[in-house]
């Protein structure tokens, strides 16, 4: 019997193939479609973006920390919350960033305490030459002085979200310095509204020439500066070494830093999701400072490694910085730096030293 018609056998067989097509294709787009999803929900701009500057280069530690630090808040927040970062000199300088930060623009920024300063005199407390002589101080004053230095920020309109640092700075130059009779007819380098630096180069009748961190390199390069200062860590990401031929082996000053958010941008953010930002934050903060000492340890190695010569200070001559360092100190205002603060740390720090000898 000849059949014009598929049997039903012939049909449930073409059917089925028809439908292992169809799931196959579905399987496929599938494949395609998730993970092009996840990208998409990963890179979303959040429900409330925080808009993070920073003056640290795109290869620098900060930059990479901050950036897991972003990804782990969008996580915990479910891609609510997180941040957009600006790095290196993108927004411009410490104060560039700051006016942003004032008139809105940016809700949130680190800066070092050579600006925090201005916003904050009794941070300028911290950065006393030669008041630490190691990281266990710095840890231990800070841990002391933590919540009135956060409530201080508070009161000035922001919100500290962790501590950071630059490290101890040291002096660099193109020729050697061993001494402060070294210094003189150098061009120095300083900056803008800088009260410490000023008072100490007029101490040690030195002029300096007052230029913006981001033009350093260029001045160095073209000869209109001759002795810089910063950490380690910082002019090797920024190319400084290249142009310097020795390093003074003598730690000058610590110096500390901040994430900080403003009041208003922090209130914006839904209290449901406020104890995740600071705990995220405070975890990568931490990490950052850890990684900071060790990046600049390592970059003080490389420096060497590459030809830039260390200088030995004499102790008669440390001795006499330290006493010109003293004086000039005592001739910045005390609106500049408290002294009553500063009281307060060297006792903190007095305690601390007695304490860590009578354990030895």
């Amino acid at each position: 019997m000849n059949i014009s018609a598929d049997s039903p056998r012939q049909t449930i067989h073409k059917s089925s193939g028809s439908s292992r097509c169809i799931i196959c294709g579905l399987l496929l787009a599938l494949l395609f479609v998730i993970p092009l999803w996840s990208s998409i929900g990963h890179t979303a701009k959040p429900q409330y973006e925080i808009k993070l500057a920073t003056l640290a280069p795109e290869n620098s530690s900060l930059v990479k920390i901050f950036k897991e630090m972003d990804a782990e808040l969008r996580k915990e927040t479910e891609g609510r919350v997180g941040f957009k970062i600006y790095s290196g000199f993108a927004l411009g300088d410490e104060r560039d960033v700051y006016r942003k930060l004032r008139i809105g623009l940016i809700q949130a920024a680190t800066f070092s305490a050579n600006f925090l300063n201005d916003l904050n005199p009794n941070i300028r407390v911290l950065q006393v030459p030669f008041l630490f002589n190691n990281y266990q101080e710095v840890d231990h004053v800070l841990e002391r002085i933590d919540p009135e230095l956060r409530e201080s920020f508070s009161k000035r309109g922001y919100r500290v979200l962790g501590w950071s640092e630059v490290g101890f700075i040291y002096m660099m130059a193109t020729g050697p310095v061993a001494s402060i009779k070294d210094l003189k007819g150098k061009k120095v380098w300083s900056t803008a509204n800088s009260p410490m630096a000023n008072a100490v180069f007029s101490r040690a009748d030195v002029s300096p020439v007052t230029l913006g961190t981001p033009d350093v390199l260029v001045a160095l390069q073209t000869n209109l500066l001759e002795v810089v200062y910063n950490s380690p860590y910082y002019a090797l990401v920024t190319q400084w070494h290249t142009r310097i031929k020795y390093i003074v082996d003598l730690p000058l000053a610590y110096v500390g830093g901040a994430l900080v958010i403003s009041n208003k941008a922090y209130s914006r953010i839904p209290s449901q999701y406020r104890q995740t930002l600071e705990s995220v934050c405070a975890k990568y903060l931490r990490r950052l400072v850890a990684k900071t000492r060790k990046d600049n340890e390592d970059a003080l190695r490389i420096i060497y490694s590459r030809g830039v010569t260390k200088t030995e200070v004499e102790p008669i001559e440390i001795d006499r910085f330290k006493a010109l360092l003293d004086k000039a100190v005592g001739d910045i205002s005390p609106e500049s730096l408290p002294r009553d603060y500063l009281s307060k740390v060297r006792t903190i720090l007095e305690t601390y030293r007695t304490s860590f000898e009578e354990k030895q």
